[in-house]
């Protein structure tokens, strides 16, 4: 084999591969969950090499566009909560207290809320 036989071998491989395809994956709300090159299952949008080597964690994908946060106001509360949450004594919310506690307890969660910053 020549050096111009090797040499154009070289070349073959290196057309013959694909460009890496950038993944950006985001859960319901469009929170991103990490970025990679793989085909992972799960709601993804495809992004350009800048996107992905920045890496912002501080943008929402919505309608599959990212969004800057900066759009939003996000605000949160606690409500009261039958399914999961936190458990707290019932005569005072601002003490969370463990399954063996032996007062009475009430189960409060946290609810978030997103506003569009207008």
């Amino acid at each position: 084999m020549t050096d111009d036989d090797l040499l154009n071998m070289l070349r073959s491989l290196a057309s013959a591969q694909k460009p890496p395809e950038f993944r950006l994956y985001y859960d319901e709300t469009g929170k991103v969950l990490y970025y990679t090159c793989e085909k992972l299952e799960g709601n993804y949008i495809i992004v350009d090499s800048q996107v992905y080597n920045e890496g912002r964690y501080d943008v929402r994908v919505i309608d599959g566009k990212i969004v800057n946060t900066s759009e939003f106001i996000y605000t949160q509360k606690l409500v009261p909560s039958v399914m999961s949450g936190y458990n707290c004594a019932k005569e005072n919310v601002n003490i969370i207290v463990s399954d063996d506690y032996e007062g009475e307890t009430i189960t409060w969660d946290v609810k978030q809320y997103e506003h569009k910053n207008s």
